[in-house]
């Protein structure tokens, strides 16, 4: 690129990115622009920095390092280049405008900024995964994009940056959010407004500003900020976030039900084309930040659209053309692709879970589906279990299943499911009841009068106790008989 000193509109980078816009200078002198990638005919914002050398060195380890995070909500990044003169970084364009901007342009929703926070969040513990903190976390960092995504951008590879910090600083997002201004006990940007302090200089707990933040937020908020009280990890956090929005409501704990024919619900209509769902966040209000896509799962939906046209399918099928339906058939096994099988992680903090589920009908003994680990079997304080969703592409009744796992001691049931389970913690209706104490291999015969289904819920309400103070829930293989 010529005239380096002095960028310009049309210049082009390494033969491919050209400069279209200039958007503005940060506060290290770096020049943002929007660009366009002549070759895949894409935008991209290029962030310039003149010149290159030893003084682009952070910039370009941070972009480097982000490049190896892949999650939906962290701006993705897709060059980084040193060439003498300047340096630059090439990463995904965001239509949109900034956290901060919309705090400055109107007052959002408690939920909204909840929501917001806890899909950074997660973005964040992704980050933390890799060994590295994110060093830059704060509202104008936080795009709040037009296609309906909550985004982290511009890590810094600063030596000072720690992944402790790096919740602090979600903590004083959420407290910037909610009153406008920064608390100045945790770094941050000096363009961002100042937080009310105390005469020690501590910020005025967020309760004593807003009568409306839920206490549990307000404690939350002020144990992030304190240097005396241990923060959780972005991965905890994340958690806590998602069971507040679960519990806006105070739906109370889990909640066991014994099958009445009365009160059983029919299965739910299947729909035209694939119905996603969200686990954990619910769906932002006014802002619609679809960031929650990082946290969704597919579940098929190519059953009949009449609820009852599956049993009238299934049988003729079964009876062979035989009119007398009273004689119930074989149970067969089912045939299981992966696709059918989903996670049910209210809160949606478990990364691990969410590898390869299908893993347990690939006929496979030697592969295994397993949770993260948690320091408590009570799931961390977080959650009061897991549980993995099948589809038997149609409603059936449920004969016997046979559950394999490497580690006993752990506490399993049966139970009819619902993909609108979700986003919450369910209210469970039995099939067949918890084994407490469970070993490596369970063959569950369901109770009486137990409610056929086409959703089959499995749920670890406790997971095996795997080492000192290590507890996890890790399945090899699942096989399920019905008619």
């Amino acid at each position: 690129m010529a005239g380096v000193a002095t960028p310009s509109i049309g210049d082009l980078l390494a033969d491919r990115y050209s400069l279209a816009a200039h958007i503005n200078d940060d506060s290290s002198g770096r020049q943002v622009w929007r660009g366009m990638d002549v070759l895949l005919n894409r935008p991209v914002t290029v962030v310039l920095r003149t010149p290159g050398g030893p003084e682009a060195e952070e910039m370009l380890a941070a972009a480097v390092a982000a490049s190896r995070v892949n999650h939906p909500n962290i701006v993705g990044v897709y060059d980084a280049v040193d060439q003498g003169d300047c340096a630059y970084v090439v990463r995904e364009w965001v239509d949109g405008k900034s956290l901060r901007d919309a705090i400055g342009s109107s007052a959002l929703a408690i939920d909204d900024i909840v929501d917001i926070v806890q899909c950074v969040s997660d973005a964040v513990a992704a980050v933390h995964a890799t060994g590295v903190a994110h060093g830059n976390i704060h509202p104008g960092t936080i795009l709040l994009s037009s296609d309906d995504r909550a985004v982290l951008a511009d890590p810094r590879a600063d030596a000072t940056a720690t992944q402790v910090g790096d919740v602090r600083a979600l903590g004083a997002t959420l407290y910037c959010a909610l009153s406008g201004g920064w608390p100045r006990t945790v770094p941050g940007p000096a363009s961002l407004p100042d937080a009310p302090a105390d005469a020690q200089g501590y910020p005025v707990p967020i309760s004593q500003l807003r009568d409306d933040v839920p206490e549990r937020l307000a404690t939350l908020i002020t144990d992030l900020l304190s240097a005396q009280t241990a923060p959780p990890t972005a991965a905890e956090l994340s958690e806590e976030l998602s069971r507040q929005t679960r519990q806006r409501d105070d739906t109370g704990a889990l909640a066991l039900v014994t099958p009445d024919p009365e009160n059983v619900k029919p299965p739910m209509p299947a729909k035209a084309v694939g119905r996603r769902l969200a686990i954990g966040a619910g769906a932002l209000v006014g802002l619609a930040i679809l960031g929650l896509l990082a946290a969704m799962i597919l579940i098929p939906a190519d059953t009949p659209a009449d609820p009852g046209t599956a049993e009238q399918s299934q049988g003729t099928e079964e009876g062979g053309g035989d009119d007398d339906d009273s004689a119930p058939s074989e149970p067969v096994r089912l045939d299981l692709t992966p696709d059918a099988i989903s996670v049910i992680d209210p809160g949606d903090g478990d990364t691990s879970a969410k590898n390869n589920p299908g893993s347990v009908v690939d006929g496979d003994g030697n592969t295994q589906w397993a949770t993260s680990v948690y320091w408590q079997q009570n799931w961390g304080g977080f959650k009061e279990g897991m549980g993995l969703l099948v589809d038997l592409g149609e409603v059936r009744d449920i004969a016997t299943v046979n559950l394999r796992m490497p580690n006993p001691g752990a506490t399993v049931g049966l139970y009819v499911g619902d993909p609108s389970m979700a986003g919450t913690t369910p209210e469970l209706v039995v099939i067949a009841e918890a084994q407490a104490d469970s070993p490596t291999s369970v063959t569950f015969t369901p109770i009486t009068d137990a409610p056929p289904t086409q959703y089959l819920l499995i749920w670890c309400s406790v997971p095996s106790e795997i080492g000192a103070d290590e507890f996890q829930w890790v399945v090899n293989e699942l096989e399920i008989f019905a008619r």
